[in-house]
């Protein structure tokens, strides 16, 4: 196995950054105090403005001129946009990946869900949360495309953050852990075409939800 690589300082600044925020500790809209953040991750500001870079590359950051850095804000239409992307994205993914899952894959797609219903049953909601990622990482993986699993860590991230906003609840995530076992034994079967409807109807269920509480105000 390969050595685990070190993460260089603007990658754990970054790594950081993005743990505030999903967290919902940097909440959407709210403005970035560099000063206060330098202090408390004790680093300078030319990392810092590095990886704040990166993240505005990805949508995560605002950056406005002579205002400074702001946390990603969404429209509603924007969330619906990134569902709607997220399933076309997400879908392919389950295509190209079904016909390379091995039983060793299956199994870790087991374990996942096992640690996922297992955390939600004693309402770990942050372990929940890392085991769904994992899932939906892992079918990326199998894809074998580089580009399209780069695409949706992107996405992952913006959408991480919509629905950190919407405080998402247990009830839906009991549905969704419901609806990730179902996406399992399409997999088992290794049946592309239900594996791919049951993603899309997954996400879909995921996409009203939040929805309707951006809508609720």
């Amino acid at each position: 196995m390969n050595a685990p690589r070190h993460l260089t300082l603007r990658e754990r600044i970054y790594e950081e950054i993005v743990r505030l925020i999903v967290s919902g500790e940097l909440p959407s809209g709210v403005s970035i105090d560099e000063k206060e953040l330098t202090e408390r991750l004790q680093v300078s500001r030319t990392p810092f403005r590095e990886a704040i870079g990166t993240l505005a590359k990805e949508g995560l950051i605002e950056i406005k001129p002579y205002r400074g850095f702001f946390v990603r804000s969404f429209t509603p239409k924007e969330i619906d946009d990134l569902y709607n992307l997220r399933k076309t994205l997400e879908c392919f993914a389950v295509e190209l990946a079904v016909p390379q899952m091995s039983d060793r894959h299956i199994a870790g797609f087991e374990r996942i869900l096992d640690e996922a219903v297992a955390a939600l049953g004693r309402g770990d909601m942050e372990t929940y949360g890392t085991r769904d990622k994992e899932f939906h990482e892992t079918i990326a993986e199998l894809s074998g495309s580089l580009p399209l699993i780069e695409t949706l860590a992107r996405l992952a991230l913006q959408i991480q953050i919509c629905r950190s906003i919407a405080n998402e609840s247990r009830d839906l995530a009991e549905r969704a852990a419901e609806e990730r076992d179902q996406i399992l034994q399409a997999f088992k079967a290794r049946d592309i075409a239900r594996a791919k409807a049951l993603m899309h109807a997954h996400i879909s269920d995921v996409q009203q939800a939040v929805m309707a509480r951006f809508q609720k105000g």
